[in-house]
Parts: C-alpha cells; structure tokens; sequence
C-alpha cells in the first residue's frame, strides 16, 4: 500500500502538468496496490476547485469516489498526536496538513508516501520514505 499527497491528485486529474503522466501512473500503482490517503485531500482538493470559482464538480466527486482501492480515511486523534511530533521534530518544514498526510501514511503503515513538494521530499523522515514525483 502506498500514500501520497494532495498534488498528485491534481496532476493526474489536470492531464496537462508536465507531471500528469507520472501523476496517473501513481494513481493507477495506488488502484492496484491499495492507497491510503487522509479525507484532508479530498477537502483540499473539493476547497481548490470552489476556491476558484467553480462549482462543487459533481465530475470530481465521482473520480474521488470511484477510486476504489484509494482509502480516505478520516483524521484521528492518533494521526493529530503523531503529526504534532512529526512538527515537534522537523519543525515548520513539516506541519499542518502535510504533517497530518505523512502522519496518516505512518499510521496505516504505507510503503511509501509520494510527492511533488521538494520540502517533504528533503526532510528525510526516517518512518516514512517521501519519494519524488
């Protein structure tokens, strides 16, 4: 199983990113493996779309949910104390939702958790290996 950040998600679906091929292909690696993702990433995705004066796209609701091997898994108190140590030890390189994505992935035991954001992919987190987009 493995998990990933929120622009994965939008570079798979945007098509037009110079990452949306390789952003597809772990879309699709998380559809065979399994994937799990916390249920920030559909907000964050859902609040981009409106944030930018578009409707709550009925289209974008239907990809989320016909992923059906991605889990978006709700925040827990678990996941909030874990992602607090997470900020305590890699300070404002790695909290907020971030904390709370790699937290989620630690906590369900992914193989790996991929993104796009060179500041994860720097931090070295030694429970968690971030791997490049």
């Amino acid at each position: 199983m493995i998990a990933y950040d929120t622009n994965i998600i939008i570079y798979a679906l945007e098509g037009t990113s110079p990452w949306s091929k390789a952003a597809q292909a772990i879309v699709q690696q998380g559809e065979h493996e399994g994937a799990v993702l916390s249920v920030l990433a559909w907000q964050e995705l859902v609040t981009g779309l409106v944030l930018q004066g578009g409707d709550l796209d009925k289209k974008l609701v239907t990809v989320l949910n016909d992923l059906g091997a991605t889990r978006f898994v709700p925040v827990t108190l678990a996941i909030c104390e874990r992602a607090t140590m997470l900020t305590k030890q890699y300070g404002k390189k790695l909290y907020g939702y971030d904390a709370i994505h790699i937290a989620t992935a630690i906590q369900y035991k992914a193989a790996s958790f991929v993104t796009n954001d060179r500041t994860l992919i720097d931090l070295q987190i030694n429970e968690m290996p971030i791997l490049s987009l």
